[in-house]
């Protein structure tokens, strides 16, 4: 699996232009070394034909569907797994006064909610932080192909550290949105004693009183800034 990934990775047109491949001597089989002779430089036709037989390829819907899904993964379930240590920062923001730190906020959560009260809003923190790694990984690759078409193959290449950076804010633009009515519930269920336990009673709720604009109120002002490194 990995070694498919290497090689697709190799293949990819942000690795190298062609112009880049034929100065370098490595644009087909015709190509000789410029400089001093030595071993004979292997053709790149393997690394094509090994993406061929063992992963997907670079551009198609499954490539882009796999990313979305890698994106599922990674911030999904990392972001579920620290929803205590998340819970009890929301109440300190919320209620300095109460949760002096962090290790009282802990305390403070399982005298009043036990054990079970560390896990509050961990269904909103799953499905909002998979919808935000699936857009941030799967729309990291389509803006990257899709500035790379407007840029041209060797403008691609020149400028790929600032693709990479306007294909990385891009997606990043379109994650928070995703997150942000999965956010608003999970905020409401932590730090708003008595409002809701479970999403599935916070959901009606905030929609009865505030309508669509609860599970969109904040957008612009979402915290997650992180963007992915090329």
């Amino acid at each position: 699996m990995f070694s498919s990934v290497a090689h697709l990775a190799r293949a990819n047109p942000f690795n190298a232009p062609h112009l880049q491949l034929v100065h370098d001597g490595l644009g087909g089989p015709c190509s000789s070394p410029v400089g001093p002779l030595g071993p004979p430089r292997r053709s790149r036709n393997l690394a094509a034909a090994a993406v061929e037989e063992y992963s997907c390829e670079y551009g198609s819907m499954k490539y882009y569907a796999l990313c979305g899904f890698g994106g599922v993964l990674s911030c999904g379930l990392t972001h579920t797994a620290v929803v205590p240590l998340d819970l009890v920062k929301c109440r300190m923001q919320v209620d300095p006064q109460k949760y002096k730190g962090i290790f009282n906020g802990f305390s403070v959560t399982l005298k009043e909610d036990g054990v079970r009260g560390l896990a509050k809003g961990w269904a909103p923190t799953f499905i909002g932080y998979s919808m935000q790694g699936l857009c941030k990984f799967g729309f990291y690759e389509v803006f990257k192909v899709l500035y790379s078409n407007m840029l041209g193959e060797e403008n691609t290449y020149l400028w790929r550290t600032s693709l990479y950076l306007a294909a990385s804010a891009s997606a990043e633009f379109f994650a928070d949105i995703a997150l942000a009515p999965m956010e608003a519930a999970k905020v409401r269920i932590q730090t708003q004693p008595g409002y809701a336990n479970t999403l599935r009673d916070a959901a009606p709720k905030m929609y009865k009183e505030e309508g669509l604009n609860a599970s969109t109120r904040g957008c612009s002002t979402l915290d997650e800034t992180d963007t992915i490194q090329p």
